[in-house]
């Protein structure tokens, strides 16, 4: 087991070191063809448009690399960019850059198409006036990527789900056939505020996911205060809204895409967990290109 919750500054670390080891290993082979003379290089998106997200990743890959490479901005995270814009100014060893280039552009990438995702599902629902509902990521994140997808997330507008197993409670379908159903766990604890006090947890971080009508109605009985509605039918969808009358916070979850999140949102569900946020990425291209002195920026 893990004695330390890590922070984001912590992963941010982890993260760049780790995808140097991988990708350096022992040296940059190909550096040996080059002088080590100092450059300029300038980073511009190639996609169409996007939201920036990964600057700390990026500029830290090279500051771990060679502390003494410049990084200028032109963009920060959080920013819609275009096709071509500048996004930074490098300044520095040509190897050094060489050798942080990709894994730093990786970085950039996928943290910019979660971003990018998650501000797509938001333009979708902001016209939802009805109720405000939060659109969450999920668990289903890049190995070892999680606090910095969980930060692109929050940068493209959305909201964070449970961060681990270890933030809070949520008995899905495995969990509650491994206990003989909601009848044994009613059984064993009564309600969802004994089974808070008995297992020392946050009654409030206690979600139960239910598949199904009756098994709704069976969590409701229990006294979750936290229903995940997996897979729900828009007509489902409304009819636990109407039984709920505010009594327990309801997430929609479960085939989710930008076709109908509108309806979803409609419905007066409280939340929307998305897994294609983390998991279904289309990489945003970025380049990073050496400038000499007979080129011009496009």
């Amino acid at each position: 087991m893990f004695y330390k919750v890590e922070q984001l500054t912590d992963a941010v670390k982890r993260n760049i070191k780790d995808a140097l080891f991988e990708d350096l290993g022992s040296g940059d082979l190909s550096a040996r063809f080059i002088a080590d003379k100092k450059v300029e290089a300038h980073v511009l998106l190639k996609s169409e448009c996007a939201v920036l997200c990964g600057t700390s990743w990026f500029e830290n890959t090279f500051r771990f690399v060679d502390k003494a490479t410049q990084v200028k901005w032109e963009k920060t995270d959080g920013l819609k960019i275009f096709q071509n814009e500048l996004i930074c100014v490098l300044k520095g060893s040509a190897k050094s850059i060489l050798a942080a280039e990709r894994v730093s552009l990786n970085f950039l990438q996928t943290l910019s198409a979660t971003a990018t995702e998650t501000h797509n599902y938001m333009e979708r629902i902001k016209e939802v006036k009805e109720k405000k509902c939060l659109i969450l990521d999920t668990r289903k994140t890049l190995p070892g990527l999680r606090l910095a997808q969980k930060y692109a997330v929050r940068v493209g507008g959305g909201s964070n789900q449970r961060f681990g197993l270890w933030d809070s409670v949520l008995l899905k379908e495995n969990h509650l056939i491994s206990l003989g159903g909601f009848t044994s766990l009613i059984r064993r604890y009564g309600n969802a505020a004994s089974a808070a006090e008995v297992e020392k947890i946050n009654l409030d971080h206690f979600q139960i996911e239910v598949e199904n009508m009756h098994e709704y109605s069976l969590a409701t009985a229990f006294g979750a205060k936290q229903i995940l509605l997996d897979n729900f039918s828009i007509t489902d969808l409304k009819k636990a809204v109407s039984l709920n009358m505010n009594e327990a916070i309801l997430e929609a979850s479960g085939n989710i895409s930008l076709l109908n999140i509108r309806d979803i949102v409609m419905t007066g569900v409280d939340r929307v967990s998305i897994g294609g946020l983390t998991k279904n990425l289309n990489a945003i291209d970025f380049t990073l290109r050496f400038k000499s002195a007979s080129s011009r920026l496009r």
